[in-house]
């Protein structure tokens, strides 16, 4: 398990309309409640909303196999389209990306998060699009492995399973990309991702 200090520090890029991406390192889950909420009050509620999400998923289903099992197969079962979108997306040039993930998102509440394996959204991606505990697990398997991402409304990479360690928010209003997460030092290091409703 991570440590306290670990757990209370964050990293947050924050991109509102055309404007360049705000960059914040080395603050508190709180201080990123604080800027979100100057940016877009309705983002900041989904935010704290989440973060009691992951309060109680650690408290309620770590450590219970019979929970843990029922919150997998439940999160599987949402997986499916991050799945099939995945597929969808290998076929396009990175360049493509975001435009067919705008379009899905005229049509249908998809997800949010665009990970990909190389600097400057090169190598191969999966498209999140929930809530994931482990990125060991399938359909996923991309434990460690994120190096560049784009993402859609708000999201947190966390540094360890089950939502534990080191965070880095990515929060884009309405999109956000940055090309080498090593410069938060979260490079090959996401291990879950919260994305927020």
């Amino acid at each position: 398990m991570s440590s306290q200090s670990e757990e209370n520090s964050a990293a947050l890029v924050m991109q509102v309309g055309d404007s360049e991406p705000e960059v914040h390192d080395g603050v508190s889950p709180d201080d990123v409640m604080g800027m979100i909420a100057r940016a877009d009050e309705g983002m900041a509620r989904r935010l704290k909303a989440a973060e009691e999400r992951v309060r109680a998923i650690r408290a309620e289903v770590v450590g219970d196999p019979d929970m843990t099992v029922e919150y997998f197969l439940l999160q599987r079962a949402q997986s499916r389209v991050g799945e099939l979108l995945s597929h969808d997306l290998e076929h396009l040039d990175p360049e493509e990306h975001r435009a067919r993930v705008d379009q899905y998102h005229r049509y249908a509440e998809v997800g949010s998060a665009l990970l990909y394996k190389d600097r400057d959204f090169k190598g191969g991606s999966k498209f999140f699009t929930v809530t994931w505990p482990n990125f060991k697990w399938w359909p996923y398997k991309f434990n460690d492995a994120a190096s560049s991402a784009k993402a859609w409304g708000g999201n947190i990479l966390f540094q360890h399973t089950w939502y534990g360690g080191r965070r880095l928010y990515l929060v884009g209003l309405p999109y956000v990309e940055f090309a080498d997460l090593g410069r938060f030092d979260f490079n090959d290091m996401a291990s879950s991702f919260v994305s927020l409703p």
